[in-house]
């Protein structure tokens, strides 16, 4: 990028925050919490009415309950600020996610189960960083028992899958020296 690019000034125009949290629950499952809120500065002029600046145009809230294996047990889905009021009635169809994996492909099933009219973009648009949310979570505790088969479509543990955690990589090779090279 050029300098000139880099110290342009500029002016605030959309804010999209996205945060996932997980949770640790007591009967043993786990539960992620993905929530987007899209703002502007200054009031927008919708055919539905004026949202005031700072205001939600959008809030989508998903809660997603998996077991130890990621599989989806429960889902809630939530439209607590849109643009339209007919919005949050495709809430309901992301129930749809029960009984997934959350595993290599998941996006990909996302997309293909909530695409066009099917879904909310917004709620959709969610989902991985829950996914990553749930790897992230279930991997904090350890989970580096050994590395995935090469093209594995169960993702178990982190080793193999980034840069970082390659096989033959430094990090591997440095803190576990009896995977070196060699899946689980």
């Amino acid at each position: 990028m050029s300098d000139a690019l880099a110290r342009s000034p500029r002016t605030p125009v959309h804010t999209r925050r996205i945060t996932c949290a997980g949770f640790s629950r007591e009967d043993g499952l786990f539960e992620i919490e993905g929530l987007l809120i899209d703002t502007k500065p200054i009031a927008l002029q919708l055919v539905t009415g004026t949202v005031p600046a700072g205001t939600p145009i959008h809030q989508m809230r998903v809660v997603i309950v998996i077991d130890r294996e990621r599989t989806i047990l429960q889902v809630r889905a939530s439209t607590e600020h849109s643009p339209y009021p007919v919005c949050g009635e495709i809430a309901p169809a992301y129930a749809q996610l029960v009984g997934l994996r959350i595993e290599p492909g998941f996006t990909r099933e996302v997309k293909r189960l909530f695409r066009s009219e099917r879904g909310c973009s917004h709620m959709t648009e969610l989902l991985p960083p829950m996914a990553s949310t749930a790897f992230q979570m279930l991997w904090a505790g350890g989970g580096f028992e050994g590395a995935d088969p090469p093209g594995s479509e169960r993702r178990t543990s982190p080793l193999g899958g980034c840069h970082a955690l390659k096989l033959e990589g430094v990090i591997v090779r440095t803190y576990f020296p009896q995977l070196k090279g060699s899946p689980s």
